[in-house]
C-alpha cells in the first residue's frame, strides 16, 4: 500500500463530506430542511475542517524550506489563481442577474470577495493564508508555534475571539490543524505503518470514536472549549484510520480517486450544487430533504470530475491548471502548477 492511497481515500472521505455539507446548508438557506442530512453533517462538524486541514499539510515539508520563489509559486500564487478564476466563473454563472441588472453593483461585490471570501471558495482562500502564515514563522520553534495556534482556536471556542471578519476567525478556529499536519507528519506516517497490520482492532477503536462524537454532538458540547480541540484531533486520527482501511477495498477507489481530485471538486461543484438547488426547490419538490441533499452531493461530485475529464485536453484546462506564462520565472521549470499532486512514485 503506497503511502499516497491512504491519503488520498482520507482525502476522498473528507472532501465528499464537505460537499454534503455544503449542500445540506444550501438546501438550509433555501428554506429546505435537510432532513437527516441534517444529524450527518452535524456529527461531522467536530473533525471535518481540522481532518481536510490537517491532510493539506501532510507534505508541506517538501518545500516550505526551498527556494522562496518556488514556494511562493506553488503554494501561494497557486492558490491566488485558482481562486480568483473561479470567483470570477462562479459569479458569472451564479449571479448573472446581477452582472446584467446592476455591472457596477456585481464588479464592487466581486472586488469585496477577495477581501471576504465566498463561502464557496473559502478553503481555497484559507489554503493560501495558511501556506503564507507557515512560510513566514517557518524559522520559529515549532513549540512556541503550535501553542500559540492551539491558544487561538481555545480562545476562538470561548468566544473571546470575534473579529468580525471570516479570515481571521476562520484562521484561528482552524490553522493549529494545518499547523500539526505539517509538523506532525512524521508521526503520522509511522503511526499509519504501524496501524495498516492491525485492521480488526482499528476498526473497534474507529467504531467508538464515532459513538463518542456523537454523543458530544449530542450532547450540545462539541464546540465548548478544550473539547473542540480534542475531537478535531481525535477525528483526524479518525479520518486518517478510515483512509487506511478503505484504502484496501478496492470496489471503494473512487473515494481515493475524489481524494486525488479534491480541489478539483471542490472548485467546480458549488455550480452544479446551487443548480440543482434552485432546480429542485423551484419545483417543490423538498418533501424528501435528506435523499435530495445526498443526491445533490453526489451528482455534484460526478459532474465535476466529469467536467474536468472533458476539459482537461482543451483551453478550458486553465481552470485547472495554472497557464505556463503565470508562473514566477524562477519556478517554470519546476512541475506542473496543476490542481493534482505529484504521483506516488514521488512521495
Amino acid at each position: 500500500m503506497g503511502r499516497l492511497n491512504w491519503v488520498d481515500t482520507a482525502k476522498g472521505v473528507c472532501i465528499i463530506l464537505v460537499v454534503a455539507l455544503f449542500t445540506t446548508q444550501g438546501y438550509g438557506a433555501m428554506g429546505a430542511h435537510g432532513g437527516w442530512m441534517n444529524t450527518v453533517v452535524n456529527w461531522a462538524h467536530p473533525f471535518l475542517m481540522p481532518a481536510f486541514f490537517f491532510l493539506s499539510a501532510l507534505f508541506l515539508n517538501r518545500t516550505v524550506f526551498g527556494p522562496p520563489k518556488h514556494y511562493m509559486d506553488r503554494k501561494i500564487l497557486h492558490f491566488v489563481y485558482f481562486y480568483v478564476v473561479w470567483l470570477v466563473l462562479q459569479d458569472v454563472i451564479l449571479n448573472s442577474a446581477l452582472l446584467f441588472g446592476a455591472p457596477r453593483m456585481f464588479l464592487a461585490d466581486l472586488a469585496a470577495a477577495l477581501i471576504e471570501p465566498r463561502d464557496s471558495l473559502l478553503l481555497v482562500y484559507m489554503l493560501t493564508v495558511f501556506h503564507a502564515v507557515t512560510w513566514l514563522f517557518r524559522r520559529v520553534p515549532a513549540r512556541k508555534v503550535i501553542t500559540v495556534a492551539a491558544i487561538l482556536q481555545i480562545a476562538f471556542a470561548t468566544g473571546w475571539v470575534e473579529t468580525g471578519s471570516i479570515v481571521l476567525n476562520e484562521f484561528c478556529r482552524w490553522y493549529v490543524f494545518f499547523l500539526s499536519g505539517f509538523m506532525g507528519a512524521p508521526i503520522v506516517f509511522e503511526m499509519a505503518e504501524r496501524v495498516a497490520g492491525h485492521a480488526a482492532q482499528t476498526w473497534r477503536v474507529l467504531l467508538g470514536w464515532m459513538i463518542a462524537n456523537a454523543a458530544f454532538v449530542g450532547l450540545h458540547v462539541a464546540g465548548l472549549p478544550l473539547i473542540s480541540l480534542a475531537l478535531g484531533f481525535a477525528g483526524v486520527g479518525a479520518i486518517i484510520g478510515f483512509g487506511l482501511m478503505l484504502s484496501r477495498v478496492k470496489w471503494l477507489s473512487m473515494i481515493g480517486y475524489a481524494g486525488r481530485h479534491c480541489l478539483i471538486i471542490y472548485l467546480t461543484c458549488a455550480i452544479p450544487v446551487t443548480l440543482m438547488q434552485y432546480g429542485l426547490v423551484s419545483t417543490g419538490n423538498i418533501e424528501v430533504a435528506g435523499i435530495n441533499a445526498l443526491v445533490t452531493a453526489l451528482v455534484a461530485i460526478a459532474l465535476s470530475l466529469g467536467f474536468h475529464r472533458l476539459v482537461r485536453r482543451t483551453h478550458l484546462n486553465v481552470l485547472y491548471r495554472r497557464p505556463m506564462r503565470l508562473r514566477l520565472k524562477s519556478a517554470r521549470l519546476g512541475r506542473s502548477s496543476g490542481l493534482l499532486p505529484p504521483p506516488p512514485s514521488a512521495a
